[in-house]
């Protein structure tokens, strides 16, 4: 039976294992949490760029926790969600639902996340123990400061960053990008990044194509990435990566989402990373859709 959870509610989790998935635009990460409600340190938090830490996966699109596997010390774990779409609000997106699987991997509960408007990140759930037994408690609760500022309240170290500077007049919306995430690599010690001219067409490739054909995601509705649109403008790689983006109206604003998303960020802030190429196309859904693709040359 499937249990259905409103917040508040919670129920004894079916076993040692659970798995729990979010379909739709959104990223999910969690946090690791002592009896004080706070991580231990920065490994406490799973998310795109960090995707394990003892006893708790990030598989895909699902978050996956062992509690007989967790941390010495770990109380809780918390799982996170916010919108794909740096800086998107979760009213213009439908109301997260998260599906919760126990150890046979068949559904054992479900929680709606209504009522999140203005929010750009949220706590959905947490595993917690009671009396040395592991329960599952829906929250839903939203936080209009992103997943930067949730995380922070647990204490994981974001540093708190001051806004992007003007972008110098006359560079257009892709050489903005460029100069603004320099400057947030330089603040961090990082030496700034070069433009590559095939970088910067597969970045605008992946732009047109997300307008032209109405999708938001990294993979295209053919299954192709980053490193296969790099490689098709003759970028051949010892690494790669990409950062995506829909809404924002000025490089600002698009450098600052990023910057508040940790897995974005930490492919702003990459030391092996050396090159750079953006794109920037108008229209769809959400008006303007950004992408910045990363790379360093074999």
């Amino acid at each position: 039976m499937v249990t259905e959870l409103v917040a508040g509610a919670n129920l004894a989790l079916p076993g040692a294992r659970a798995g729990f998935a979010v379909p739709g635009p959104f990223d999910l990460s969690a946090l690791v949490l002592g009896a004080d409600g706070r991580v231990a340190g920065d490994g406490d938090m799973v998310f795109y760029n960090q995707p394990s830490a003892p006893g708790v996966g990030l598989r895909g699109a699902a978050i996956d926790v062992a509690t007989d596997r967790l941390r010495p010390g770990a109380e809780r774990v918390v799982v996170l969600a916010s919108p794909e779409a740096a800086g998107l609000a979760f009213g213009s997106l439908p109301a997260p639902e998260l599906t919760a699987t126990g150890p046979d991997g068949r559904p054992f509960a479900r929680f709606r996340a209504g009522g999140l408007r203005t929010e750009t990140a949220a706590q959905l759930v947490e595993v917690y123990r009671r009396a040395g037994r592991w329960r599952l408690r829906a929250i839903g609760q939203g936080y209009a400061d992103g997943l930067g500022g949730l995380v922070r309240d647990f204490g994981v170290d974001v540093a708190e960053e001051p806004p992007p500077p003007a972008p110098a007049p006359g560079g257009g919306p892709l050489a903005e990008v460029v100069a603004a995430t320099n400057v947030e690599r330089a603040r961090h010690g990082l030496p700034a990044l070069t433009v590559d001219a095939r970088l910067g067409a597969a970045a605008q490739d992946h732009s047109d194509d997300m307008v032209r054909r109405a999708f938001f995601s990294h993979d295209n509705p053919d299954g192709a990435q980053v490193w296969d649109r790099a490689l098709a403008r003759g970028y051949r790689y010892r690494k790669v990566a990409e950062n995506i983006a829909a809404g924002q109206r000025s490089a600002a604003d698009v450098v600052a989402g990023w910057m508040d998303s940790p897995g974005h960020r930490a492919n702003i802030l990459d030391r092996e990373l050396t090159q750079i190429g953006v794109g920037h196309a108008l229209g769809g859904g959400y008006g303007t859709t950004w992408t910045q693709v990363f790379g360093t040359p074999l």
